[in-house]
């Protein structure tokens, strides 16, 4: 089987309501989806979501990239992931999101292939399903503590909750919260690099004793791990690194420096599934657990990262909600049990998902 051509196209996904985080609200996530074409007819779907604030890319520069990368993917088998990988890695280095579409895709490809779900691929199937949780973004207090307790009211016991501005402001969102929740519900805080330095982080830490924090992400600038490392050795709570860890290397280094308890592993700041996996390997050795982050992908990313999570038991937790809060979502397939909030892996060939 070999690539005969790279079709790519923008996706504007229009969400439900803006996502509000500390560097930015977002009404609309301006991705790029991409189909690779193979000469036996097969189609691979691949989704690119990239963030400037994290990915350093925008949607121009992802589709610039993606449309270079198509120049050494044909011709390609699908299966020789290393190989296109390092080539990625070679010609498009400073876009991840290009490179994780490209990864799903083929990984899309050899699953249909073989008539296998991605996950089988990746290590078989480790678990049935996976619990998500909701994001509640950055808004006044009332209008969070609002969506807070409509989440609740459908069982959720888990909520991760945008903050970043003001640690003043923050802790009146989230006491609006805890008063409206009660105090049974657990809270992930994301601040995206908000607090900016230690001393404000760690101010602002030591105000959320008795609010049920399970863990703090981010509380610093993404290049400060000195800082992102004092913060963890003197927080009550576990800190969890996202923007500062995109590579192997990156999670060695947090762990070599006590820098975070925890690693958010998110396939457009790692490049796809492939990079992923070195990513886990590290942080299992060193002892770190880790999650599944979400970029606000659709239907296509966030099963790729359902995949993952449903292959890789050491994987805590799941953010794949994209296509829970997305008005126009270009594909079909991502299964949530709204019961039970879990998403639930397709056993279909390839991610499971098509365009509608």
């Amino acid at each position: 089987m070999r690539i005969t051509s790279v079709e790519i196209t923008p996706l504007d996904l229009e969400l439900q309501t803006a996502l509000t985080v500390a560097y930015g609200s977002y009404p609309v996530l301006n991705y790029a989806l991409i189909k690779v074409h193979t000469d036996g007819g097969l189609i691979g779907l691949g989704e690119a979501s990239p963030d400037p604030e994290v990915t350093g890319e925008t949607q121009d520069t992802v589709i610039k990239a993606l449309q270079s990368a198509s120049a050494f993917l044909v011709g390609m088998d699908p299966f020789n992931i290393e190989e296109v990988i390092t080539l990625c890695l070679e010609k498009i280095p400073a876009y991840p999101a290009a490179m994780a579409a490209i990864d799903m895709a083929l990984y899309d490809l050899m699953g249909k292939a073989l008539g296998q779900p991605v996950y089988q691929l990746l290590g078989g199937k480790s678990r049935p399903g996976i619990g998500l949780y909701p994001v509640i973004p950055m808004d006044e207090p009332q209008i969070m503590a609002g969506m807070a307790s409509k989440f609740t009211q459908m069982g959720v016991q888990t909520l991760k909750i945008k903050l970043g501005s003001d640690p003043a402001v923050d802790l009146l969102r989230l006491q609006s919260i805890r008063d409206a929740v009660g105090g049974v519900v657990k809270m992930r805080l994301d601040i995206n690099q908000g607090w900016k330095d230690a001393p404000t982080a760690l101010q602002a830490i030591r105000s959320l004793e008795g609010f049920n924090i399970e863990y703090v992400e981010q509380p610093v600038a993404a290049d400060d791990l000195d800082g992102l490392a004092k913060v963890c050795a003197e927080s009550d709570f576990p800190i969890m690194a996202d923007e500062s860890c995109h590579t192997a290397a990156d999670a060695l280094k947090i762990a070599c420096m006590q820098a975070a308890d925890l690693i958010n592993i998110k396939l457009m700041k790692c490049g796809g599934l492939y990079q992923a996996a070195k990513i886990l390997a590290v942080a299992e050795a060193a002892g770190l657990p880790c999650i599944l982050g979400s970029m606000g992908e659709s239907s296509i990313g966030s099963a790729a990262g359902l995949h993952f999570v449903t292959a890789k038991a050491s994987v805590t937790a799941c953010e794949a909600i994209g296509p829970l809060f997305i008005n126009n979502d270009p594909a079909v397939g991502f299964q949530v049990d709204m019961a039970t909030f879990q998403a639930i892996p397709s056993d279909a060939a390839g991610l499971g998902v098509k365009l509608k």
